[in-house]
């Protein structure tokens, strides 16, 4: 069964995240924590719910006074499918040019290489 790809917008990607925070939320909540992230007018982020919830990304139930709104989608799910999507376009579908990308253009301090070696050994580890 292949994965469902999902590809979330700069807009719809700030709503996600304070619903990952903390759910459910009202529209005000989220009104107004998108006013002070973004900017964004109330009818903004009413237009972005609204197509959020047409995709599936998100959901409501109506609360004693407002809607609440969850999400649908988990975080790891999303990023597992937005970084594969990701290093499937930039990079036609190679890590190891990503990462040598990344090295070339930046150092990469002893913790974050050490993990990295970790990561691979673990992957090494599981393939056996």
């Amino acid at each position: 069964m292949e994965k469902k790809t999902i590809g979330l917008s700069n807009s719809e990607w700030h709503i996600m995240e304070n619903l990952w925070e903390e759910s459910p939320k009202t529209a005000t909540q989220l009104v107004k924590a998108m006013e002070t992230e973004t900017g964004w007018a109330k009818s903004t982020t009413k237009t972005v719910l609204k197509r959020m919830e047409q995709k599936g990304y998100i959901t409501y139930e109506e609360g004693e006074k407002a809607r609440e709104y969850y999400p649908l989608l988990k975080r790891e799910e999303v990023i597992e499918s937005e970084t594969s999507n990701f290093i499937n376009r930039i990079y036609n579908g190679s890590l190891g040019l990503m990462v040598n990308t990344l090295i070339k253009k930046q150092e990469i301090p002893d913790d974050e290489m050490e993990e990295l070696y970790r990561i691979i050994k673990e992957a090494r580890r599981r393939k056996r």
